[in-house]
């Protein structure tokens, strides 16, 4: 019989130990015990155009441990850019050491930058085609998601997209929770509708995943412009299918 540790990474497994220990100091930021499932990153990365003649700007808001980065590398083509963006600076420096040693990393390191940042932060004047999310909204007040949204809208070009998580059941968690956490998601959740209401949108069910969630894609009005630095052409989005 194969040995199943064999089968295992070992960064990948030290990727899910330094996930869950980052959870263990501070899971109203971290969001989750365990990063991504493949499923869900698969979802949410469904919007990045395979195409040869469109070069896109991607950016990647909560990397972690590089779960959706992964996931992001195994479908960008030979002209997109990648920008990671993780605020939790032992994260931030995993996922720099990852890209020389995870073969989905390593094979497009020279058009990854990971910086140590907060998406709030961010300068307007960047813009990109496509934004990842792994952000644990429902943890967040209403006023840090609505900073978030806006910052998210700030540098999102016309006709891009943002794809990101939220977890299924979350009345049902609210029972066993306090009035703060339950204020906190009632209050996140209100903000992120009114910040749908701006986009086109898709959901879809990921059962797969700790736990379950719906990946959201949100596509801006408007038309993308050509950028003279990265390409032309518009970012393609792909309907969600489970």
């Amino acid at each position: 019989m194969m040995n199943f540790a064999a089968r295992i990474s070992p960064t990948r497994f030290g990727g899910h130990a330094l996930f869950a220990a980052e959870a263990g100091r501070d899971l109203r930021t971290t969001g989750a015990i365990a990063p991504s499932s493949p499923r869900l990153a698969r979802a949410l990365t469904e919007s990045i155009a395979r195409s040869t003649d469109t070069a896109l700007s991607i950016l990647e808001v909560g990397a972690g441990t590089g779960a959706l980065s992964r996931a992001i590398a195994a479908r960008i083509g030979p002209d997109d850019t990648l920008t990671c963006v993780e605020r939790n600076p032992r994260l931030a420096a995993y996922l720099r050491a990852e890209i020389g040693v995870d073969p989905a990393l390593r094979a497009c390191a020279e058009r990854i930058v990971i910086r140590q940042a907060d998406i709030v932060g961010l300068p307007a004047a960047e813009k990109y085609d496509v934004i990842v999310v792994g952000l644990p909204f429902a943890n967040f007040t209403e006023n840090e998601t609505r900073a978030i949204c806006e910052a998210l809208d700030g540098v999102l070009k016309p006709g891009g997209c943002i794809t990101y998580f939220s977890y299924l059941g979350g009345a049902a968690v609210d029972r066993f929770s306090g009035e703060r956490h339950r204020r906190h998601r009632r209050g996140s959740a209100r903000a992120l509708a009114e910040f749908r209401a701006r986009f086109r949108q898709d959901r879809v069910k990921v059962w797969t995943n700790l736990p379950p969630a719906y990946a959201w894609t949100l596509t801006k009005p408007g038309v993308a412009q050509p950028d003279p630095h990265v390409g032309t052409g518009n970012p393609h989005t792909k309907p969600i299918t489970a």
